[in-house]
């Protein structure tokens, strides 16, 4: 029995279509709707499968990845990782053995080869937590930055003087660095960079005419400055380069070390081949094997970065020595303003490309020779953290960029309320970096949060919808944590993240909600992004770019593709008055932006690309020129805006050989129908739901002016795509927006239910509510603070009501929380996880006696919270405070449970 989900019964003309006798046009239709149908591997989320503190047990090792595929997920991204005190203050979970030692490669290879009997695709971070490091990482690999000593000489006084090796200060927490040192008490690793004298008290008078290079008068070994000064007082600098002594974000205990220089190629070739070398004798061809990529975490480094190639660097890049300006670097007020600014732009720039070639390139092309690829968050995790590269640059370097998206996590608020965009939302950024260097997937870190066990799919759902609307095309959970067994209920969980995994109260019944990622997922692999407009951000670093429609925004029912420098210059073309990134996209108006700078070399590209007839904007809306142009909007309905936050629909669009995808979801709470407009002509638009996987065709369509014209309704949060493809077959009609399908109750299910509840969880065996309620609102403690899946009983008599043979019956449960699963009469009806809770019910429900079973699951919050008050011990966890280790949890509300109603029988008249 096929699940009603968003498409019968909400005002949209709409009929069943047999997938099996569905007659396709081409190859390319058919095969996209079986794809659609039945997601494969790598369309479908993959998570991130915590090692907490390095501690597993292989024997539930193998049941995860077991149940990771019976769930319907594609993949597991191995990520050991400890935790903060806080997340463990009871210290339930041991260490387990050094990450990378041969107990751990043991286990690693083990769980690589059981995914690989599953069919299931490995991924492997390169770290205990988060940067690349780890204990192999000797000094001269690690982290650098510059230190520098400081003596003030006289141009009367003697020519020899002494500059004493910097003392090496606290790091930013006031603790001493983590670094080696040799026996003479200086660091074990360090190299002279400079010796650099200039004006005492300057204070923005400097230019590189008054500072002065002295280094070929310093003598290392003796610390002595043989230099006669110019009359007056002089600042003399001598600056050293050595490790910073930043260490791994949240290493497992046994796994502490330094991260590498990022910067510097030897070191990220040592760090990846460590990997390489340490996996290959065990898992042999990695090509034949379930691992199929190395993970880079997202680049979170505090501390100020140096490495010994980067004076080289920045001279070959910007054409002068970056000596004169090492001061700056610390002290910018001495400068003139505009040439501290302008050293800064170049400084960060060098950092940039440093980057991306020694780190992100380099181990991409380490990866390939051996059959693997690279995925990196390369874009940074945001505003949260310094990001030193061009992220779309740093994105396209991989073979798959990632991003990451919160959930309810703190806003970045700009200049006023109107300015809130989120502060941790990358999509769009990483969206248009694997459009841009064609790579085809764009992963995205996804229900990162700190809302421990109270969420279920209904929950998670707008998240997904909303990042598919930016661009993504596959997730990446935040994330699976491991248990062995005796971690218990609801078990071991990282202190972030939604804790998806088999311990989980809903997760028995969460595959629909997979196959629903992984369904939206595959088309958006498939095809590629429509936009009208190329918006050019220009030079910057990092250059973020925020969510969509928010910093920039072209107009409602218009999308926009954003480019950077690099591909502008390589692949940027104009074909019949279109702008054209070849393989790419198609673009009627190319907007300048005032994000970044303009180099010169590429305003002189877009001004002789835009004399051959493509139309240019620059720093001004793209509005106004695509009304000149006659171009209407792609997507549109009544008092519709533009920013998502602020509009009931919103939208992306795909194209794949003829064939237009527009996804469309519903960003309210509430039922949505608005008369909507497509800027398509003479094909016949379908349904395809992502729920259940079916096509539907449409009967009200209305073609004028070269759009079509078509009813949308949609639930609260709900979504699927408009498809057009076929020829327009027939004239149809649409005046305006008809509801001709409405659901008509013809019985409620009211009176008493029986429920019964699982054994040794604190409910009692069975009880009768007397009518639905939510579980909390229970006098039985035991019910009130139930997690867990109950089971409601009814039994009802039927009375057909008169119709005709085209009438259908529906099941509507009303509202429940979080997951159900429903049989009639014994026939299993499917699992219900988002609104509508309702199910086609024609051929199961008869005249007369009926038996109805419905399964509902909550999440573990109210139980945790009922342990806590209680003094109960039905749970076991590290977590003993939510949400970031700060809401005891006798102080979390509880959360509505169960079944809440009202459930109806219904009819509805098809009208064809």
């Amino acid at each position: 029995m096929k699940l009603i989900s968003s498409l019968i019964g909400l005002g949209l003309a709409v009929a069943m279509v047999s997938f099996q006798n569905t007659k396709p046009e081409t190859d390319t239709y058919i095969t996209l709707q079986e794809g659609f149908k039945n997601p494969p591997i790598h369309a479908r989320p993959k998570v991130y499968w915590w090692w907490l503190n390095g501690y597993v047990d292989t024997v539930r090792l193998k049941e995860e990845l077991r149940s990771i595929k019976n769930a319907g997920l594609g993949g597991v991204d191995i990520f050991e990782i400890g935790l903060p005190p806080a997340s463990d203050p009871n210290q339930i979970i041991p260490a387990g053995p050094a990450f990378m030692s041969d107990a751990s490669v043991k286990t690693i290879h083990m769980a690589i080869r059981e995914a690989g009997k599953l069919g299931l695709e490995v991924g492997l971070n390169l770290a205990s937590s988060w940067n690349a490091g780890g204990s192999w990482v000797k000094p001269q690999h690690a982290a650098k930055t510059l230190y520098f000593s400081k003596v003030t000489v006289n141009g009367s006084s003697q020519s020899t003087v002494r500059l004493p090796f910097p003392t090496i200060p606290p790091d930013k927490q006031g603790k001493a660095r983590p670094i080696a040192y040799g026996p003479d008490g200086k660091p074990a690793y360090h190299e002279e960079v400079a010796v650099i004298a200039l004006p005492a008290d300057q204070q923005a008078q400097l230019d590189t005419t008054k500072v002065i290079n002295v280094s070929a008068f310093f003598d290392s070994k003796k610390e002595e400055l043989t230099w006669k000064a110019p009359a007056g007082e002089w600042d003399v600098y001598r600056y050293i380069c050595s490790n910073s002594g930043e260490q791994l974000i949240r290493p497992t205990p046994n796994s502490v070390g330094p991260i590498i220089d990022h910067f510097d190629s030897t070191a990220t070739r040592m760090h990846v081949m460590y990997f390489i070398d340490r996996l290959k004798p065990h898992i042999g061809d990695f090509r034949k094997s379930a691992l199929k990529n190395l993970y880079l975490a997202s680049y979170e480094a505090k501390e100020f970065t140096w490495t010994p190639t980067l004076p080289a660097a920045f001279k070959k890049l910007h054409g002068y020595d970056l000596y004169k300006f090492l001061p700056a670097i610390y002290n910018p007020e001495q400068y003139q303003p505009e040439l501290a600014k302008s050293f800064q732009f170049d400084f960060d720039k060098t950092l940039s490309e440093l980057m991306i070639n020694n780190h992100y390139r380099k181990a991409k092309e380490i990866c390939n020779s051996y059959g693997l690829q690279i995925i990196s968050e390369s874009g940074g995790p945001g505003h949260l953290h310094h990001i030193p590269v061009e992220t779309l640059k740093a994105l396209g370097s991989l073979d798959v960029p990632r991003g990451e998206y919160w959930y309810n996590r703190t806003f970045f608020l700009e200049n006023d309320k109107d300015s809130l965009v989120d502060m941790i939302y990358l999509v769009k950024e990483i969206a248009a970096a694997s459009h841009i260097y064609k790579r085809g997937l764009v992963e995205e870190e996804s229900f990162t949060s700190y809302w421990d066990w109270q969420e279920g799919p209904s929950d998670l759902k707008p998240l997904a919808d909303r990042a598919f609307c930016e661009g993504m095309n596959r997730l990446v959970i935040h994330g699976f944590p491991h248990n062995p067994t005796e971690m218990g209920h609801p078990g071991i969980a990282y202190f972030a993240g939604t804790h998806y995994n088999d311990r989980n109260t809903w997760w028995p019944k969460v595959k629909p909600f997979n196959d629903y990622l992984g369904r939206i997922s595959y088309i958006l692999q498939k095809a590629d992004f429509v936009a009208d407009v190329l918006h050019y951000y220009g030079d910057n670093v990092p250059n973020l770019i925020p969510p969509k429609n928010t910093r920039f925004v072209v107009g409602p029912g218009y999308d926009y593709e954003v480019i950077n420098t690099e591909v502008l210059l390589r692949d940027l073309t104009v074909e019949k008055g279109e702008w054209v990134l070849p393989g790419v996209g198609r673009y009627k108006v190319l907007s300048i932006g005032n994000e970044g700078r303009i180099p010169a070399e590429a305003r002189a590209k877009l001004k002789k690309l835009a004399a051959q007839g493509a139309k240019l904007v620059d720093q001004q809306p793209a509005l106004p020129a695509l009304t000149a142009l006659r171009i209407s909007p792609d997507f549109s309905y009544p008092d519709q805006k533009a920013d998502q936050r602020f509009t009931p629909l919103d939208y992306i669009h795909y194209q794949r050989d003829g064939l237009d995808f527009y996804l469309i979801r519903n960003t309210t709470s509430q039922w949505v129908s608005k008369t909507c407009q497509f800027r398509q002509q003479g094909k016949t638009p379908e349904i395809w739901d992502p729920i259940s996987g079916d096509v539907l065709s449409i009967t009200k369509v209305k073609q004028e002016n070269g759009r079509i014209q078509i009813p949308i309704s949609l639930p609260p949060y709900g979504a699927y795509f408009v498809v057009f493809g076929k020829p327009l077959s027939a004239p149809k009609t649409a005046a305006g927006f008809v509801a001709p399908e409405t659901l008509k109750p013809v019985m409620r299910l009211d009176g008493p239910w029986k429920l019964t509840f699982p054994t040794n969880w604190g409910a009692p065996e069975s009880a009768t509510f007397p009518n639905l309620i939510s579980w909390t609102e229970s006098d039985q403690k035991g019910i009130r603070y139930f997690s867990g899946t109950a089971t409601y009983h009814k039994g009802f008599q039927y009375k057909p009501v008169s119709g005709t043979p085209k009438d259908r019956v529906y099941l509507d449960l009303g509202e429940l929380t979080n997951v159900g699963e429903v049989w009639l009469n014994n026939k299993p009806l499917g699992i219900v996880w988002t609104p509508p809770y309702r199910f086609d019910v024609t051929n199961v429900i008869k005249p007369g006696a009926n038996t109805l079973r419905i399964d509902v699951a909550n999440t573990w919050s109210n139980r945790l919270t009922g342990d806590a008050i209680t003094g109960e011990k039905y749970t076991k966890t590290n977590i003993t405070k939510a949400n970031k280790n700060l809401v005891p949890w006798e102080k979390l509300p509880l959360i509505k449970s169960g079944l809440l109603g009202p459930v109806t029988i219904a009819t509805t008249k098809t009208t064809n």
